[in-house]
């Protein structure tokens, strides 16, 4: 799996996740399913970051809802190794495609030599990853949402 696969995995998993953030009957994201996502682009921030845009298509059986203060931190073999955050998300009821911008920073003590070896020998299995986000609702009230050790495995076919 290449670089651009990978930074395209970090971002999707940022929306993909949210869903699994809490157990129905209480969860106010029932009815939203990822259905793919497209890698738009991927380009240098920095040294140690990138920045991409990836196009997510959504299936949203259920209300109006958005997503604010997105972010992620994707461990490997438990060592945090990189961290991402994106744009605010709105999904409106039905399918649609939306738009994902974001920016994934290497951890601190992650050298961009070790970054790239290990994105050379990526293993799914080994990553796991930590959702944290606000979903508002169509009347406005929003609710802070933390999912932790999601596998990051079970998004990789």
């Amino acid at each position: 799996m290449n670089c651009k696969k990978i930074i395209a995995l970090i971002l999707s998993l940022v929306v993909m996740s949210t869903v699994l953030a809490v157990p129905a009957p209480h969860n106010p994201l029932a009815g939203l399913g990822l259905a793919g996502y497209s890698i738009q682009s991927i380009r240098p921030a920095s040294l140690r970051s990138l920045s991409g845009t990836v196009t997510v298509k959504v299936n949203n059986t259920g209300s109006e809802r958005s997503f604010r203060n997105v972010s992620a931190i994707l461990y490997n073999d438990g060592k945090k190794v990189a961290q991402g955050f994106c744009s605010d998300l709105v999904f409106v009821k039905g399918v649609s495609s939306v738009t994902v911008t974001g920016e994934v920073r290497l951890a601190e003590g992650v050298t961009l030599r070790t970054a790239l070896a290990s994105a050379m020998a990526f293993e799914p299995s080994a990553y796991t990853a930590d959702v944290i986000c606000s979903v508002v609702d169509a009347k406005g009230r929003a609710e802070t949402f933390v999912r932790r050790g999601i596998p990051v495995g079970n998004y990789i076919k």
